[in-house]
């Protein structure tokens, strides 16, 4: 009961002080995922995994007064989200996330409460059991509950549906525990926007429709250095437009960002993140504020130069360690030895068993493949036992002795002996 009031508590608190970000990465990441970047294992089956996400970003401008002293406005960019991740099997995860609350900018309704909803599903944990290398490969769907769209700071979104696709690569020695090691993740994905035909200033007078739907490559890569309670990460990450929204788009630029972060695990089911992003690209302005899109401010990018990140992860049916003395700690959805020599005897022990169970499967591979061989011979030679020519000789009688041929069988025989 005590754990169950915890989890509430530090679910409220999540969604009411912005934790993780969707701002700046390919999707709402979770279950096993780094703050920006998915990985391609899954989380072990039926384990269920809630996260807290948000975002936060302010910049302070200095607006001049005729005749007055200049005026200072901050423009505030903050989002928070909910997500739930549930692995069906070995390699199924399931994922469904809602974007709560979401700064807009847009006069008298200047925030989206709530803004869109997001359907997930990943494939993973492929690969080889002996080697570090999985694969795997998720897809997610986007569906437009937000009032407002096309908003400054955000990625693009033109008020449509949204299809991603994204392939994960992951690398760890530790075959055991892949997330108690050092460990290197690869993404590479495509989004497109289901937008033709939309408007995106909001104006009444607003004349410029998408033409042609926006289409998006998004890449990066991350590395994660675990210790006893903290993971530290490193992410490089960006997308590059394929087919760019209308000029008439905040977010039509591509971007790079470098985002450095920690996490920490105070309890075996809760851990807690915070990352910063900080723009490796140019902060170029390609909108043209026409057909009624306002421009915030000239000193205002449209992607910010950084960016704040917080997160909760909750393990919800996590199974508490044993006896309060356990050799292995489960944490952040992974387990965490307290005996590295007994876990290296453990992984060695693991390699042997997955190299044997591949050489068995090997060798029956091979014996099925034997086993057809030697069907086929045994088909071909009863095909040419029963297509031979019967023997020259005649069929010898019990004793041995040829028998005598008949009347009919001589004359023909001496017939045909005197032919010239």
């Amino acid at each position: 009961m005590k754990k169950h009031t915890i989890i509430l508590a530090i679910a409220a608190t999540a969604v009411m002080l912005a934790p993780h970000a969707h701002s700046q990465t390919f999707s709402l990441t979770g279950g096993r995922g780094l703050p920006h970047l998915q990985t391609a294992w899954t989380l072990p089956k039926g384990q269920f995994t809630l996260h807290g996400f948000g975002s936060s970003y302010y910049q302070t401008v200095v607006v001049p007064q005729p005749g007055q002293a200049p005026t200072s406005f901050t423009f505030w960019d903050v989002q928070t989200a909910l997500g739930l991740h549930f692995a069906s099997g070995k390699h199924v995860e399931w994922a469904v996330t809602q974007i709560l609350y979401q700064d807009a900018h847009r006069g008298d309704s200047p925030r989206n409460l709530p803004d869109d909803l997001f359907l997930g599903a990943k494939l993973g944990s492929f690969g080889s059991n002996v080697s570090p290398l999985k694969f795997g490969l998720s897809g997610s769907v986007r569906i437009p509950l937000a009032e407002h769209h096309n908003i400054l700071f955000e990625p693009y979104s033109g008020g449509g549906y949204a299809v991603a696709l994204m392939a994960a690569a992951s690398y760890s020695p530790d075959l055991l525990l892949p997330e108690n090691a050092p460990n290197f993740h690869v993404n590479f994905g495509y989004l497109h926007h289901n937008d033709l035909g939309k408007l995106l200033t909001g104006a009444a007078i607003d004349t410029v429709a998408v033409l042609s739907p926006a289409q998006e490559f998004h890449l990066g890569a991350g590395l994660a250095i675990p210790t006893a309670q903290f993971d530290f990460t490193l992410e490089l990450f960006g997308r590059i437009f394929t087919q760019r929204p209308p000029v008439t788009a905040y977010a039509r630029e591509d971007f790079f960002y470098l985002s450095p972060g920690v996490s920490y695990r105070p309890k075996y089911w809760a851990a807690f993140n915070v990352g910063f992003d900080f723009r490796l690209s140019q902060g170029k302005d390609l909108t043209r504020y026409i057909s009624g899109l306002s421009r915030v401010h000239a000193d205002i990018p449209n992607y910010p130069a950084w960016r704040v990140n917080f997160g909760v992860k909750i393990n919800l049916n996590q199974t508490p360690p044993p006896d309060g003395r356990p050799l292995f700690m489960s944490s952040n959805g992974r387990m965490v030895s307290r005996q590295p020599e007994l876990e290296a005897q453990l992984t060695q022990e693991q390699q042997k068993t997955a190299g044997a169970e591949e050489e068995l499967e090997r060798i029956r591979s091979e014996r099925k493949r034997m086993e057809s061989m030697l069907a086929r011979l045994r088909t071909l030679l009863n095909t040419n036992t029963d297509s031979a020519d019967a023997p020259a000789n005649p069929p010898a009688d019990e004793n041995g002795k040829e028998q005598p041929k008949d009347e009919n069988q001589q004359e023909k025989q001496d017939e045909a002996g005197e032919k010239p």
